[in-house]
């Protein structure tokens, strides 16, 4: 379902070139009057907004009240120039803003990279920041997301060396440690834990329960392939480097594992990663 764009502008030109621009991604809807657009905001939803601050009778304090009460909350909204009223007077706001030149070029730009459906998979940037031990992910649609040290079943907890690098065209980045590990965090991982939005988002109740019939349906396998070799729990820790309460939580199904873990443990127990994980 292509996105709702609101554009407010009397230039013909800006209308034709961001038609041109984003319209095999959007449906775009022209206001040609500041009163039209407020209006507009409040009764239908819209996924982004371009608004040029050479429309006549634009107030800025009416825009903010009108975007504090728009039909959706989540909005992005593009200037054509700067208002300094959204910076000044949008606290607290529940929108985001960019600011880009009077040019439609700039704005198709901006209203591409938000909307194109492979922008909200390719990382653009990261940093790591290491008081917090979190790093700041960048996607190509303008959205930010901090990611924790602590959820990342690679890292072994030294010091990050280094920037962290985006690799594979932005499907992912790579993270150097001072032990001498490297691992890649896959642009999905990072949404799995930070966007609601994501339809695999950790927090939604249909994936909990998919990973709560996934866990149980791997320990079942492995108590399986263990117990058919005669191991004790201790035998398979000793095979697999995995401390036995570990393994115990994996077969009791509390622990969905990851694929470093499943690989040890198909490799202790001699068998693939698929024999574990196959319906």
């Amino acid at each position: 379902m292509k996105a709702n764009v609101l554009l407010a502008t009397q230039d013909k030109q800006v209308s034709r070139d961001l038609q041109a621009g984003v319209g095999d991604l959007c449906r775009l809807e022209l206001s040609a009057s500041s009163g039209q657009a407020y209006d507009r905001l409040a009764h239908k939803q819209f996924d982004l907004v371009v608004m040029d601050i050479m429309l006549p009778d634009l107030d800025g304090l009416e825009l903010v009240h009108a975007l504090r009460h728009a039909a959706r909350r989540d909005l992005l909204v593009v200037t054509l120039g700067r208002m300094d009223s959204l910076v000044y007077l949008a606290e607290p706001k529940t929108w985001d803003s960019v600011v880009v030149p009077r040019s439609a070029r700039s704005a198709v730009e901006v209203v591409r990279a938000r909307l194109d459906p492979a922008a909200a998979r390719t990382v653009r940037d990261v940093r790591y920041t290491p008081k917090e031990e979190t790093f700041f992910v960048a996607f190509r649609n303008g959205k930010t997301y901090e990611l924790s040290r602590q959820v990342i079943e690679a890292d072994d907890g030294t010091r990050v060396v280094a920037k962290p690098r985006v690799i594979h065209g932005g499907e992912a980045f790579e993270v150097r440690l001072a032990s001498g590990k490297t691992y890649e965090v896959a642009w999905d991982f990072v949404l799995y834990h930070q966007e609601p939005a994501y339809p695999y988002h950790k927090g939604r109740a249909e994936q909990q329960r998919a990973e709560s019939n996934r866990a149980h349906r791997i320990a079942a396998r492995i108590r399986q392939e263990r117990e058919a070799r005669g191991w004790s729990l201790a035998d398979l820790a000793q095979r697999t480097g995995i401390h036995p309460p570990n393994l115990s939580r994996l077969e009791s199904g509390k622990h969905d594992p990851s694929l470093e873990t499943l690989e040890r443990v198909a490799e202790g127990l001699g068998v693939r990663v698929a024999d574990l994980v196959a319906n």
